[in-house]
């Protein structure tokens, strides 16, 4: 194999080996960072709040005193709704999330995004 030869392979791999560290950079990145998420839904009657972690599970619950004047049923109805939001929004979060350090377009952002989606669904933050 000629020096040049050489050469051009050594900096191929050189070019792959960064290639790979960045990804691991990005997924290190994206690990930590969703990890530390948590994410708030509201019901429409305002009676319950919930909050969810990078996960999608429940870190809080709060429930307004107008709770009182709620059935059992319109109660529990509420805690769902507001953590279906919640999860929903955790979703659009995961979204902005790897959009942010992987870039628009991304195959593992679409990979994260689809699996957050088909779990929990989708709904925006508002602003």
């Amino acid at each position: 194999m000629s020096i040049s030869r050489l050469e051009a392979v050594l900096a191929s791999i050189d070019s792959k080996a960064d290639s790979a560290l960045t990804k691991l950079d990005q997924a290190a990145e994206f690990a930590s960072r969703s990890e530390h998420l948590e994410v708030e839904g509201e019901s429409e009657d305002r009676l319950a709040r919930v909050s969810v972690d990078g996960t999608g599970q429940v870190q809080s619950l709060v429930i307004d005193d107008g709770f009182t004047d709620a059935t059992a049923a319109q109660l529990a109805g509420s805690v769902m709704e507001a953590m279906r939001q919640a999860q929903g929004r955790l979703s659009f979060r995961i979204d902005q999330l790897g959009a942010e350090i992987y870039g628009e377009g991304s195959p593992a952002v679409e990979a994260f995004t689809t699996s957050y989606r088909n779990r929990y669904g989708y709904e925006e933050v508002p602003e």
